[in-house]
């Protein structure tokens, strides 16, 4: 199984606040093909990269990285994840939602510090990673 790795995580990454330990476990799955991101996730960095600068290093960080489509199939799992969630009474944002709908789909687990934001599927604490080498 390898990794989805959330927005959260590469913007803490990028800007100097991930532990040294997860930072070289985010390197290491990387190196070894095991881990992706989601183009949701690409445009919220992209996004958020206020100057050319930060946008360059967002590039050069993705770069050799695989970054997920959604597709139909995505967007339908999205869109079922989210209704079945408001049900329950838990509000979801659509992005996280076809993050999530992208990681299940592809068997891989979520690499995020908002655990709270993917009741539905698998997730790993970057933090938890440098200690247990998940």
């Amino acid at each position: 199984m390898g990794y989805l790795i959330d927005t959260c995580v590469l913007i803490d990454h990028l800007t100097g606040r991930l532990s040294p330990d997860a930072g070289a476990w985010l390197e290491q799955v990387v190196a070894s093909g095991s881990a992706a991101t989601s183009v949701i996730v690409y445009h919220e960095l992209l996004y958020g990269a206020r100057t050319e600068k930060a946008r360059a290093a967002v590039e050069k960080l993705l770069e050799a990285w695989e970054i997920l489509p959604v597709d139909r199939r995505v967007a339908g799992r999205a869109a079922e994840i989210r209704r079945d969630q408001a049900a329950k009474g838990r509000t979801l944002g659509m992005a996280d939602c076809l993050i999530a709908a992208t990681a299940e789909l592809r068997n891989l687990k979520v690499v995020t510090s908002n655990v709270k934001d993917f009741p539905t599927v698998e997730t790993v604490l970057p933090e938890k990673t440098a200690t247990t080498g998940l």
